[in-house]
């Protein structure tokens, strides 16, 4: 089993650490904004600051990672982002954050978040092997499961009985903790050599997400994904806050409800790993349509994180398969260049589904963005049932 070997482990244990983080800072950011100024619109503008960095910087990233050490950019990421969400933490105890700050950290998290996406990405399949992608993609998965489950309803807890400067410092633990595993992975880089360094333009990364079919169909899903997940996160925080007024706590329990999703996905993806990649990915998408019309309907604590637990869980499997689908189909020497063209829309895509949940809540309501989001993943999942170059698993997929 893939866990078991050390390598592999020591890269999952930083990603969990990573993860779990990140789902303490994902609930309590936007809080402190829509605390300070009562504006929906502004929270979003906020949480878009650390996506902005990945849209800006993306393409020079994957150009300048192909001729660095992978393990030694993750490493500087990690600690970059360790440093800014320390000053949270003290600008916090020192009555001292400001909207100002937050969006410029936020900004510098996004920017070491892309770098250690990109250089992590390109030591998977070392570390892993290629046969073993969607084992590999399945374990990350589960580690964003569990980060997922405990971390939002730890984050409203430790919010209401600690305040923000408790739930920003575990953060930043958490980067420190991240950083430490990568330092401790013992891993001898496949060197790449001058005549397989790319020399192309910055914008080759994203000729090569559209190269053929597959990559085309991959990327068309990797928009929807990536959108719909930011802008579903943030929706149900204001629907539930604002619109609710639920405590912190409970909307830390719908959050943590797609991380209980999250992990029977992950226990799923075994069994269900060798179905079409199309009807597979499809049916997906149906699930977590279905989900979120569930969520835009109800105001009960029960049904909403039943509905959280479908829509995530669902939605957990199809980044998995798109993922290991993307890096499947990727030969080594371009996977730098084309996670960063991934990046690159990612982070329009973030910007887009934040930007719109938080317009739509500040116009209309919260529940008109969530409805529009079933009707996307629903569109998604008809081109995905039609796509003919998905009729085999993912597994058999080749550069």
């Amino acid at each position: 089993m893939l866990i078991t070997e050390r390598s592999f482990l020591i890269m999952w244990i930083g990603q969990l650490a990573t993860i779990f983080g990140n789902r303490f800072s994902e609930i309590a950011i936007p809080l402190i904004v829509l605390q300070v100024t009562g504006s929906p619109l502004q929270a979003a503008l906020v949480v878009i600051c650390s996506q902005a960095a990945p849209l800006l910087l993306s393409l020079p990233a994957g150009k300048w990672v192909e001729h660095r050490r992978k393990r030694t950019v993750a490493m500087s990421a990690e600690a970059v982002s360790f440093s800014v969400m320390s000053v949270f933490t003290l600008a916090v105890l020192f009555d001292q954050l400001t909207v100002w700050l937050l969006g410029a950290g936020l900004f510098m998290i996004g920017a070491a978040g892309l770098f250690f996406r990109v250089s992590f990405g390109v030591l998977v399949p070392q570390v892993a092997g290629r046969r073993r992608l969607v084992e590999a993609h399945g374990w990350f998965e589960g580690a964003d499961a569990l980060s997922t489950f405990a971390g939002p309803v730890l984050a409203g807890v430790i919010l209401s009985a600690y305040g923000t400067a408790a739930v920003l410092a575990v953060d930043a633990a958490t980067y420190a903790v991240s950083f430490l595993g990568i330092a401790f992975l013992t891993l001898k880089e496949k060197p790449v050599s001058k005549k397989q360094l790319s020399d192309e333009s910055l914008f080759a990364g994203l000729r090569m997400l559209i190269s053929d079919g597959r990559q085309s169909f991959i990327t068309i899903q990797h928009i929807v994904l990536n959108s719909t997940t930011t802008a579903a996160v943030l929706l149900v925080i204001i629907y539930t806050s604002e619109s609710l007024d639920f405590e912190a706590w409970k909307t830390g329990v719908i959050l943590s409800a797609a991380g209980a999703g999250n992990i029977a996905a992950v226990l799923m993806l075994r069994i269900v790993s060798r179905i079409a990649w199309n009807k597979l990915f499809g049916t997906l998408m149906l699930l977590a349509a279905g989900g979120m019309f569930v969520i835009s309907l109800t105001d009960n604590l029960a049904l909403l994180a039943a509905g959280m637990f479908v829509f995530d869980g669902a939605l957990s499997m199809a980044f998995v398969l798109n993922g290991s689908a993307r890096t499947a189909v990727t030969a080594d020497h371009r996977l730098a260049r084309v996670l960063a063209g991934s990046a690159f829309i990612s982070g329009a895509a973030a910007i887009a589904g934040n930007a719109f949940a938080g317009s739509i809540s500040e116009w209309y309501i919260p529940q008109g963005g969530l409805i529009g989001l079933c009707l996307l993943l629903t569109a998604s999942a008809c081109c995905s049932l039609l796509f003919r170059e998905g009729s085999s698993p993912v597994q058999e997929l080749k550069p």
